[in-house]
Parts: structure tokens; sequence; C-alpha cells
């Protein structure tokens, strides 16, 4: 591998322009990523807290049949509808949009909260030591942590005190999917988020824009090696004539192409941390391993693919013609 970071060195301008490649693609990859994180967070954070961290990750979501889309939004379980989920051992599930004074909020209804009390996101509670659902006061307390419902900030209330809410919208929770309720679908696994509207558009349009960005790099990359590896192709002739083997020559490119691909997604990586750190107030995102490794594996993994494809004239150059050609 010397000769590798040797050219490495040599062709700065070279190196230089392929590793900002590298780490603009990183960058746009992870950045859009921490973006779909946070987005998703904004719209299903209290779905996921409510039937994940409550209920259990098995559970259901039971809402009015309503053709391909259910939501929240529309769901209206009558009152035989709920008795035949509680028959299955589930609970009601109330949510209403209200305003606390002029901000939009969510009212989601929680059987862990106990009748009088609202948790809410630390923001409200700390200018709203009560707030008035269905015209009853009830004393806030601060959430372990915010959560939103379709980008609204969301107060959790008891299921005694969410019956007084008007203009609700009914769903269910089945701690499993259970048998069919006439009138009403089940939502199981991650169909549960799509109960969401917002979250179905935003993730929609978002990773259709991940997965062009990853068949992008991966056509850039491989081009670039390839590029690269015709343009080095003299040197790399050389030392096979000289009696390198080809299993040598191999690791030689592959070990050059990990150097640029590991300093071009670390650095891209980097400005993703750094941009999060700066616009996190401004912008709903998210660093998690989904959101930056994932990418970064995914990023090198194409990478390493175009430059095994670009190794062909490598493993097909015969000693005798590299040496006449040098």
């Amino acid at each position: 591998m010397f000769q590798g970071f040797r050219e490495l060195l040599a062709a700065k301008g070279r190196t230089l322009l392929i590793v900002l490649t590298v780490g603009m693609i990183t960058l746009m990859v992870t950045f859009l990523s921490s973006l779909a994180g946070g987005l998703s967070y904004q719209s299903v954070s209290a779905l996921k807290y409510r039937l994940d961290s409550v209920a259990g990750a098995d559970s259901a979501l039971v809402l009015t049949e309503a053709g391909a889309a259910p939501s929240w939004s529309s769901s209206q379980l009558t009152d035989e509808q709920l008795a035949a989920v509680e028959r299955q051992g589930g609970r009601p599930l109330r949510i209403a949009r209200d305003r606390v004074d002029a901000d939009p909020v969510i009212y989601l209804s929680d059987p862990t909260v106990a009748p009088g009390t609202a948790v809410a996101n630390a923001p409200l509670v700390a200018s709203h030591p009560t707030v008035n659902p269905g015209g009853h006061p009830l004393s806030t307390r601060q959430a372990d942590r915010d959560i939103f419902l379709d980008h609204m900030p969301v107060i959790r209330i008891s299921e005694q005190d969410a019956t007084t809410l008007a203009r609700a919208n009914v769903a269910a929770v089945l701690d499993h999917p259970g048998a069919p309720i006439p009138g009403t679908t089940q939502l199981p696994g991650s169909q549960r988020w799509e109960a969401s509207s917002s979250y179905q558009g935003e993730q929609m349009s978002l990773n259709l824009m991940i997965t062009l960005l990853y068949v992008i790099s991966g056509l850039v990359l491989g081009a670039f090696f390839m590029v690269w590896t015709m343009q080095r192709l003299r040197g790399v002739s050389i030392s096979s004539a000289l009696g390198a083997s080809r299993r040598v020559l191999a690791a030689d490119s592959l070990g050059q192409a990990v150097a640029v691909l590991a300093l071009g997604i670390l650095g891209g990586v980097a400005v993703t941390v750094a941009a999060a750190s700066v616009m996190g107030g401004a912008l709903p995102i998210e660093l998690s391993a989904q959101s930056t490794v994932k990418p970064m594996l995914i990023l090198l993994a194409c990478g390493l693919a175009g430059a095994a494809l670009s190794l062909r004239p490598v493993l097909t150059t015969s000693p005798r013609a590299a040496l006449a050609n040098a």
C-alpha cells in the first residue's frame, strides 16, 4: 500500500478534490437523514411513547376504517367499537387539538397519568402551572422528554379527564393485534406511525431523496475511482512488471480507496454534527446511529464497490505488456 499512499501525497489537488466530493455527498446524506429523523420525532414521538413505551412494541392502533389512508385525525370509534376493543383488553385513545392561550397543542389520553394532572413539555409547564381542557383546570408537571404529534406539543392527561374533551378524535390501543372489529382497521408495527398524515408525506419524500443520493453517490464514487485507476495504471503496470502480485496490487488500490473514503466520510459527518449543534434550535435535527453510522457504512460500501469494479484493468494487466507500455 506504500505506492497508493505515495500517490495520494504526490497528487494533493486530485486527492483534495475526491475527498471533498466524498465529504459533500456524506454531508448531504447524513444531514437529510438527521432531518428525516427530527421530522419523524416532531410528527409521531407522542404516538411512539403511548404505543411503544406504555402499551408495548407489539401493540396495535385501532382506527375508524377510512379506505387506504386511515388517520387519527379522522377516527371516531363508536361506543360499540370501544366496547369490542375493551373486551380484547384494549383501551381508548382520545386525541384533541386545542390551544393554550395562543399556542396550538394536542391533548392525548394516557393511562399512566393521574386524574387532575397534565404532563406537558417543558416550555409550556414553565409558563402555565395549570391548563383547562374541557373547562376543568389541571395542574401541569414537566414530562421527562418533550413529545409532539403532527408538529404540535402534546399534553398528556388521564383517560378520565380526556372524556371531557370537546371534539376529540377517538381511537384505541390493543396490546397485541386482535380479532377484527367491524368498521375499524388495526395498524401494527411501523404502520402505526402512518396514522399521522404529516409523517407519511415527509418521510416518503425525504426517504426518496436519500435513496436517490445513495444511488448517485455510488455512481459518482465508482466513476471517480475508475478514472483514478486509469490515471495511475502506468505506475501499477511497472509494479506488476517488476513482480508485484495481483493480490498486492488489489490491496494497494483498495487501501488507497479506503483512505480517501475514510477522510471524506468522517469529514462530512463532522460537518453534519457541527451544523446540527448550531442549527438544532431552528431545524428539527436528530442525530443518531440511524442518521450517521448507517449512511457512513452505506457510503463506504458504495465507494469500495466502485473501487473494486475499477480494479479490472489492474488485475488483467500483463506484466510483459505493462513493461512494454511503461
